[in-house]
């Protein structure tokens, strides 16, 4: 490959248990997929790290990056609630950082067809009001709240999605 070209990075069709679907989304530091979980039989969202190449050290990634993602699924794990997306495992295939979370059904807030009732606009600002504060109680800073990174599943639920901007800070007891 040429100095200063970049290739774009394409996920395995199949690795582990996950066969990759399709393309969902992708942000400054990720790209997420579709996948079916073949052993669970479930769909799931899997996250790689944006623009790498894994035929370069560390899989092309910064060790920086590599940080931020891995800190990223940290936060995620630290907290179980029903307005914030669950975390499943966290890997590397070929050097490349993998996150596999929940798939939800439904569009990203800044997707969704407006304008909305003020009965449904209350029950999303109090969702993520709720999985907001969740995470704060364990310690958990999402640091990027946005529409985009909020989605509204099929049956009415607001989630919490992409922390990768978290940030952790002291809390009296994170276990609780």
């Amino acid at each position: 490959m040429a100095r200063g070209t970049q290739r774009a990075f394409q996920p395995p069709e199949r690795f582990d248990e996950y066969r990759v679907l399709r393309p969902l989304g992708h942000g400054t530091m990720g790209r997420v997929y579709l996948a079916q979980d073949t052993l669970l039989d479930r769909p799931v969202a899997i996250k790689f790290i944006a623009d790498l190449d894994p035929e370069q050290p560390q899989g092309g990634v910064l060790p920086g990056l590599r940080d931020r993602f891995f800190v990223e699924a940290r936060a995620i794990a630290r907290l179980s609630h029903p307005n914030v997306v669950a975390i499943y495992r966290v890997g590397e295939w070929r050097r490349c950082p993998f996150l596999v979370s929940e798939f939800v059904r439904g569009e990203s807030l800044d997707r969704i067809q407006k304008p909305l009732s003020w009965q449904q606009t209350h029950r999303i600002g109090v969702g993520l009001s709720r999985g907001l504060a969740a995470a704060h109680r364990r310690g958990v800073l999402h640091r990027d709240i946005k529409p985009a990174n909020a989605i509204l599943s099929d049956h009415g639920e607001v989630k919490l999605v992409d922390f990768g901007l978290a940030k952790y800070v002291e809390v009296a007891d994170p276990v609780k």
